[in-house]
């Protein structure tokens, strides 16, 4: 199982009911799927996806084309473009929505962000 969908949020409810949500749909059976609060990252992950919120965004991001948003409040939609992420959700969007947009970047190839100075 070379698929990880880590999911690193403040709301930990949410965040346990996100988990609860991949781990019952069949289209994620071949992802792991972990809380990013307590379980750690396996070695040797070859597609890892990571859920995140404001909070928890690193700067910079690996693979921010692997990276999902869900914003809770009010979001700089430019910062949130410069750091890569192409993926952005509201809190209070259904998580059909959410799981689509997981689902995504599962399937998209990583893109590592460009150094700063590679930048056009």
């Amino acid at each position: 199982m070379n698929r990880v969908v880590h999911i690193t949020l403040s709301d930990s409810s949410y965040a346990e009911q996100l988990i609860r949500c991949l781990r019952a749909d069949p289209t994620f059976a071949d992802c792991r799927i972990l809380n990013g609060n307590g379980e750690e990252l396996p070695k040797g992950v070859v597609n890892e996806v990571r859920v995140i919120d404001l909070e928890h965004l690193p700067q910079p991001l690996s693979n921010p084309a692997k990276t999902v948003l869900i914003a809770s409040g009010v979001v700089d939609l430019e910062q949130v473009w410069e750091a890569g992420i192409v993926s952005v959700l509201r809190h209070s969007e259904p998580l059909e929505y959410v799981k689509l947009a997981i689902l995504a970047a599962v399937l998209r190839p990583a893109k590592p962000r460009l150094p700063e100075s590679r930048r056009p």
